[in-house]
């Protein structure tokens, strides 16, 4: 009475391609313009939805006090557990701030320099 077992083998060797099948070797045809506006209309539906709900989960927050204490109690908590993390980012971007300033005050330097450069040689 024991029915026979039926080969469920899914290794690699029932997956193999066939010798004559060939690779896709060009690359996808560039979107349409119909294409480009159905994905921007989309997107656009889309946002537009997050938005709308956004607003109302944030009137429904302000709106009753259980909820803005509640989310107060959240927001306390979570600082407070990932505060060494909060204070280790923040100091980072202090400091990855502080380079970029640098870095454009050179740029601004360079700038200032080589219309001086310029206005020199047009005069001569």
């Amino acid at each position: 009475m024991t029915q026979p077992k039926k080969d469920l083998d899914t290794t690699a060797e029932s997956h193999k391609k066939s010798p004559g099948r060939k690779r896709k070797t060009g690359r996808m045809a560039p979107p349409t313009r119909g294409e480009t506006l159905v994905k921007g209309v989309f997107m656009g539906f889309i946002i537009s939805g997050v938005t709308h709900a956004g607003r109302s989960i944030t009137k429904a927050l302000l709106s009753h006090p259980l909820a803005l204490f509640s989310s107060g109690v959240a927001t306390g908590y979570f600082a407070h557990k990932y505060r060494k993390e909060i204070i280790v980012l923040g100091q980072c971007t202090a400091a990855e701030s502080k380079n970029f300033l640098l870095r454009q005050r050179e740029n601004i330097l360079d700038l200032v320099a080589e219309s001086q450069e310029h206005a020199q040689d047009k005069q001569k």
